[in-house]
């Protein structure tokens, strides 16, 4: 009976456990691969990353003060490839679009007032494989002192 108890709360660690150690591996790989794409940018080291697969689609919430000149970038891990991705204002008007068939790495802008925007990025589909490929997607954004 104690067996039975214990197996739902011990996969449920487990699980925790292997997010937990995707999302390392992923900020490590922001920091490493992604970060030095921002010069002479400086990062606001707010990291925003998740781990996708073709077909997944993230989205993230981010402000820009007025005045301030930004880079907005998405760094994806190789194994992916191109990814789609872009900036909305509020009015869900595209602020900024790049599509993996035509990538742009980043973004540069000076904000003209403060504003939240939504970055929306995903990643094609693939024709059916064997194994689905599961890789790290940071999103960063730098601003010029």
């Amino acid at each position: 009976m104690l067996r039975q108890a214990l197996a739902p709360a011990l996969l449920a660690a487990g699980l925790l456990l292997t997010a937990t150690a995707a999302q390392a591996q992923c900020k490590s790989f922001a920091k490493n691969k992604c970060v030095p794409g921002l010069a002479p940018y400086k990062f606001n080291e707010t990291f925003n990353g998740a781990q996708l697969s073709p077909g997944d689609e993230a989205e993230v919430a981010l402000t820009f003060y007025s005045g301030q000149e930004y880079r907005v970038m998405v760094c994806v891990h190789q194994i992916l490839g191109e990814v789609n991705w872009k900036l909305v204002d509020q009015n869900n008007r595209i602020v900024f679009e790049s599509m993996a068939d035509e990538p742009k790495p980043h973004f540069d802008f000076k904000a003209a007032s403060t504003t939240q925007m939504r970055l929306v990025v995903w990643i094609p589909s693939r024709p059916k494989a064997d194994m689905t490929h599961l890789g790290c997607v940071a999103i960063l954004v730098g601003f010029k002192e």
